[in-house]
């Protein structure tokens, strides 16, 4: 049962109910992820070496950043994970020379060891923080374990991707799309109640929604950019997406 328990759920993070649900709505989430290749394809990473943890299938994850690299290595608990990413982006980024290197390791719980084995990588969470909090089951513990990532990789080039806040809309078929909200840059430090209001009214929430307890994974005032995410009918997800360089925030 343990196995097929690990397929399906892959620990929440991921799983055969995760890739399934991905394969079917990945043409919803288009211009999701076309905001992000935007938002990636500013950045300086900083070195030509990435550790991506919580790839999974890579499903939102745009080419166009990956190929920036000569050596990727990947990091997710989910056993499907490594054989659906090849699928998704293995042929394009072997016809450009470039090497994937799959590791099935909880990277999260163990970066410091994953650090000290590439100590001159950049680092890129992808939409795996946001899901801390029902894997740690102690919101307390969450919240303080993601806050302190940024001490961990003080001297890095870093960022990520993950689930700010989630939940119910009115609409049945919500359409992201950019708005003031999503236009320019946030300051992460801003992003206060009122800010938080006019998010959820942008889509249209209602009822309860979840709050990731991701406010704090950035430096203080680190520009970060708001990305709406219709992860299924009537239920949206607010992403937020960042960079850090080391002694400047980007």
């Amino acid at each position: 049962m343990g196995v097929v328990r690990d397929l399906w759920h892959a620990g929440g993070t991921g799983g055969l109910n995760w890739h399934l649900h991905a394969y079917c709505t990945r043409a919803q989430w288009q211009d999701t992820t076309a905001q992000l290749e935007r938002f990636l394809n500013q950045l300086t990473p900083g070195s030509s070496q990435l550790l991506l943890i919580g790839a999974s299938a890579g499903w939102m994850m745009p080419p166009s950043w990956l190929q920036r690299f000569k050596h990727i290595d990947s990091y997710d608990i989910d056993p499907l994970a490594s054989r659906l990413f090849d699928w998704r982006h293995g042929k394009s980024l072997r016809t450009r020379g470039l090497r994937v290197q799959h590791h099935r390791q909880d990277a999260l719980r163990t970066l410091g060891d994953v650090l000290q084995q590439h100590p001159k990588a950049c680092v890129w969470f992808d939409n795996l923080l946001g899901q801390h909090r029902f894997r740690a089951r102690d919101e307390v513990q969450a919240e303080q374990e993601i806050a302190a990532l940024k001490e961990t990789l003080q001297g890095r080039h870093w960022g990520s991707v993950h689930d700010l806040y989630s939940g119910p809309t009115h609409d049945m078929h919500w359409t992201p799309r950019i708005s003031s909200l999503t236009r320019a840059g946030v300051d992460n430090s801003r992003i206060d109640s009122q800010h938080t209001q006019a998010l959820l009214q942008e889509v249209g929430a209602k009822d309860v929604w979840v709050d990731h307890l991701t406010a704090q994974v950035f430096p203080q005032h680190t520009t970060t950019t708001l990305i709406p995410w219709a992860f299924k009918d009537r239920y949206c997800h607010w992403l937020q997406a960042g960079w850090v360089t080391p002694n400047r925030i980007t």
